[in-house]
């Protein structure tokens, strides 16, 4: 369980950190027509799902990590 919750965080975090690194590269050094301003609705369909699932991965591994150590 432990090599699991490890994985899932890791994925968790990279991720989440690709999605940022992504999402600032687009909205700042990218000057596209496409592009989606900061929290705009077009940000939330583009961007949201993204981070929301590194966000999920990450709580999982650290939910299964914290219950592998209570045991």
């Amino acid at each position: 369980m432990h090599r699991v919750s490890n994985l899932l965080v890791f994925i968790g975090l990279v991720s989440f950190a690709i999605a940022f690194a992504v999402n600032l590269y687009g909205s700042y050094a990218v000057s596209h027509v496409n592009s989606a301003p900061l929290f705009s609705t077009n940000w939330w369909a583009r961007w949201f799902p993204i981070y929301a699932s590194g966000i999920a991965l990450l709580f999982i591994g650290l939910v299964l990590r914290l219950t592998a150590r209570a045991r």
